[in-house]
């Protein structure tokens, strides 16, 4: 076991990561842990945390979402049996926040915030990041969300901001589909928080929207036919607003 569990350590440990190798050294610390006959109970909760610690993390790499929900929960466990071992608690819980932020499970969200002491709420970064994203997403100040990926604890929160990002993307492309006769390429820019008008275009020709000239032009009949949700609308709009204030604060 102690020769598996070294061997997934310096694995993980080399930049780049090789992921194939990682996998089967998790496998193989699989097999050592289960097979373990001289049993020490220490070591083999410190080897199981690491095991699924990196498996959470292997994970987010893979955009393998399911394994990682079987195993966030899997590694906190651990940390109550090797304490002095727990320098990655809070991140592992961080992550756990900003998966269920990006999965839309906001109940599942504040039990697991709960369960985190109010100190760290407001002074782990770890934490801290993604309360203030959530925070950001009820106000529907979503230019925020983009740049808390500037100042982010760990670049493995990146992939949940992607995702978040995506979704209020689509959110707020349909209520403009919905809502606008005519909007100028520029301020569908902002609005749909793009750094360039490169990524707007091709944004664009993915949702066929008509661009003439410097506009687009949508369908009247689908701004009539359609019901209007002005609540996006409105959050939709005023995101030139929070734009132009942030970039006044940066």
């Amino acid at each position: 076991m102690s020769v598996a569990h070294k061997n997934l350590l310096a694995l993980w440990a080399k930049e780049p990561k090789d992921l194939v190798a990682v996998e089967k050294a998790l496998n193989d610390l699989t097999t050592a842990l289960n097979g373990c006959n001289d049993f020490n109970e220490q070591q083999s909760a410190l080897a199981s945390k690491d095991l699924y610690e990196i498996s959470v993390l292997l994970a987010i790499l893979k955009h393998d979402f399911d394994t990682f929900d079987d195993y966030i929960n899997q590694a906190h466990t651990y940390y109550t049996m090797v304490p002095e071992n727990s320098e990655n608690k809070h991140l592992m819980t961080g992550l756990h926040l900003m998966f269920l932020l990006a999965s839309n499970r906001l109940s599942d969200f504040h039990m697991v915030l709960e369960q985190v002491p109010q100190k760290e709420q407001t002074s782990n970064a770890y934490i801290t990041t993604p309360v203030r994203i959530e925070q950001s997403l009820m106000e529907g100040a979503y230019n925020k969300v983009v740049l808390t990926e500037k100042n982010i604890p760990s670049p493995f929160y990146s992939v949940f901001i992607h995702i978040m990002l995506d979704t209020i993307r689509r959110e707020i492309a349909s209520s403009i589909e919905k809502s606008f006769k005519v909007l100028t390429a520029k301020d569908a820019t902002v609005m749909l928080l793009f750094d360039n008008d490169q990524q707007m275009l091709q944004y664009a020709e993915e949702r066929k929207w008509h661009l003439d000239g410097e506009r687009f032009v949508f369908e009247v009949e689908v701004a009539q036919e359609k019901p209007v949700n002005l609540d996006t609308v409105r959050i939709a709009t005023q995101t030139i607003f929070y734009a132009k204030q942030l970039e006044q604060i940066v």
